[in-house]
């Protein structure tokens, strides 16, 4: 789950910026309920600086659940 962040990224010049401004943006809920590792695929529309894309799978990687993260972007910039 991704909560807003303070600005938005695109009114940021840099990606060191948008990283600081995203940091602690995404949270985990315990919502798997088998056992095991399971791999993750993550979808996201743009992929500019990669700000966003490495926010999320740094949250993900905490999950014990999940074994490996998988990305796609459909455009970039």
């Amino acid at each position: 789950m991704k909560s807003q962040p303070r600005q938005p990224l695109k009114d940021l010049p840099t990606k060191a910026e948008k990283v600081a401004t995203i940091a602690g943006s995404f949270s985990i809920h315990n919502q798997i309920v088998k056992e095991g590792a399971w791999n993750v695929l993550l979808l996201d529309d743009l992929f500019h600086t990669g700000a966003t894309m490495e926010a999320a799978c740094a949250s993900l990687r905490t999950y014990p659940k999940v074994k490996n993260v998988y990305v796609a972007a459909l455009t970039w910039r």
